[in-house]
């Protein structure tokens, strides 16, 4: 059950992270897709923590 949990959020931030590429690849230059970038990626990181804490 857990798996399944922090595999979600880890595609949760990771289409989060893509969402924010994009918008600075084909948009303007702003803030929020940085903010974006970043929170996908601390999404990430976070999910992959704590799948590991759980499994030790």
């Amino acid at each position: 059950m857990y798996k399944l949990f922090f595999s979600t959020l880890r595609n949760i931030g990771l289409g989060i992270f893509v969402n924010g590429a994009f918008a600075l690849q084909f948009g303007d230059l702003k803030i929020e897709a940085y903010i974006a970038i970043a929170e996908g990626i601390l999404i990430m990181f976070f999910a992959g923590y704590a799948e590991l804490k759980e499994k030790k």
